[in-house]
C-alpha cells in the first residue's frame, strides 16, 4: 500500500494578496505534479495532515476540495492549528468532495491507518488529550495489523527553534503508547521541513510543506521557496520506505 501525504497548504480566502497567490500556486503545482506523474507515484490514497487553510475561511476550503477532486484518489484529512473545524465542514457540504473518505477506508488487510488529533484551539503548539490517548490505546489493542499513525504536530524536535517551540507538548506520552502497542510509523507536518528519525522501533517522519519550508535552524521567519510531499510505502513485510518529493 502506498500513501501520499500532503501537509501545510495554508490557503487564504483573499486570492489577491501576495501570500495567497503564492500558496495557491504552490498547491496548484503539487496537484499538477501528482496528476502528471500518477502512474509513477502509484498511490492508493492520500492523507492531508492539517493547516489546509491559513485563515480558516470557507473560501479556502472550497478551493482545497475543488483541487483534490481533480485527482480522483481517495483522501482523508485532519486539521492543524490554523484550521477551522466548522468552516471546513461547511465548505465540504457546499463543495461536495466525493473522493473524501473516512481514514479507516484507507487501511488494508495488512496495515491500519489512524488519525490523532493534536490541535489545541487557539494555540500553535500541540497536545493530545488524555481522552484521545486512551482512545488511541484502545484502538491499537483491537487489532494485530501493523499501524501507521498520522497527526499534525511533530513529536520530537526537528532542529528548527521557530517550530520546535510549538511542537507536540506531550510527545513522550504518545510515543510510549505507540511503542508498547507496536506502531511502526508516525507521520506529521507542522514543521515545514523534511525530518526522519527512528526511535524504539517507530519511524517518525515529518513531511515537507506544500506552501514552503522554513530554513533549517531558523529562530525567526526565513523561508525556503519549494513545495514538497511524501509517499509512504507500507509493505506486507516490516519494511517501510518514505520517498520525498520537492518541486
Amino acid at each position: 500500500m502506498r500513501i501520499l501525504q500532503l501537509t501545510d497548504i495554508h490557503l487564504f480566502s483573499d486570492a489577491s494578496s501576495p501570500a495567497a497567490v503564492k500558496n495557491r500556486a504552490s498547491f496548484d503545482s503539487v496537484i499538477s505534479y501528482i496528476l502528471s506523474h500518477r502512474e509513477q507515484l502509484n498511490v492508493d490514497g492520500i492523507v492531508v495532515t492539517g493547516d489546509i487553510s491559513h485563515d480558516g475561511s470557507v473560501e479556502s476550503y472550497r478551493y482545497f476540495f475543488s483541487k483534490m477532486e481533480l485527482l480522483d484518489i481517495p483522501y482523508a484529512y485532519l486539521l492543524g492549528n490554523h484550521d477551522n473545524a466548522e468552516n471546513v465542514l461547511l465548505a465540504h457540504q457546499q463543495q461536495g468532495g466525493a473522493n473524501k473518505v473516512d481514514v479507516c477506508r484507507l487501511s488494508d488487510s495488512q496495515w491500519r491507518i489512524l488519525f490523532v488529533n493534536s490541535v489545541v484551539k487557539g494555540r500553535d503548539h500541540g497536545l493530545v488529550s488524555s481522552q484521545e490517548l486512551n482512545q488511541l490505546e484502545m484502538q491499537l489493542s483491537e487489532s494485530d495489523r501493523k499501524t501507521a499513525v498520522f497527526m499534525h504536530h511533530h513529536v520530537q524536535p526537528v532542529g528548527t527553534p521557530l517550530v520546535d517551540e510549538c511542537m507536540l507538548l506531550n510527545g513522550h506520552e504518545l510515543l510510549s503508547i505507540c511503542r508498547r502497542n507496536g506502531v511502526r510509523f508516525i507521520g506529521s507536518g507542522h514543521a515545514h521541513t523534511l525530518f526522519q528519525r527512528k526511535t524504539g522501533g517507530v519511524l517518525l517522519s515529518v513531511s515537507p510543506a506544500v506552501c514552503h519550508q522554513w530554513e533549517n535552524g531558523a529562530t525567526s521567519v526565513k523561508i525556503v521557496e519549494n513545495s514538497g510531499f511524501t509517499v509512504i510505502s507500507l509493505a506486507d513485510t516490516d519494511s517501510l520506505v518514505v520517498e520525498t518529493f520537492l518541486i
